[in-house]
């Protein structure tokens, strides 16, 4: 996927949204963070990384609205998990709102 993917927004929330981007194939060896934000509704694509650094090692969003905050952090611990799949072979991935906590889920295309 080459360090593209496309973000969306389906939360009632804007969101602030931080990717750990790892440095090659190592899980856990950062090459590098990216933050960006999304409004209600809202679809992205960003660039995080390169040929070399393609992959997702961690995502964390997060939002605050009305006093109230909430977050979701998820990261990689081993090759070929569930989450490494849901996050490094979908080019979408997608933000939903569930309750106090933000649920992630990942579309193809």
């Amino acid at each position: 996927m080459d360090g593209v993917r496309e973000f969306v927004n389906n939360s009632c929330s804007e969101l602030n949204v931080i990717i750990s981007v790892r440095a090659g194939d190592k899980i856990g060896c950062v090459y590098r963070v990216e933050e960006f934000c999304l409004k209600r509704f809202e679809c992205l694509k960003v660039c995080f990384g390169n040929e070399q650094n393609p992959f997702i090692d961690g995502i964390k969003v997060c939002y605050c609205d009305f006093g109230q905050y909430g977050s979701t952090e998820l990261v990689v611990k081993k090759h070929g998990c569930t989450l490494d799949k849901l996050l490094n072979k979908n080019f979408r991935i997608i933000f939903l709102s569930a309750g106090p906590t933000i649920a992630v889920s990942a579309h193809k295309i």
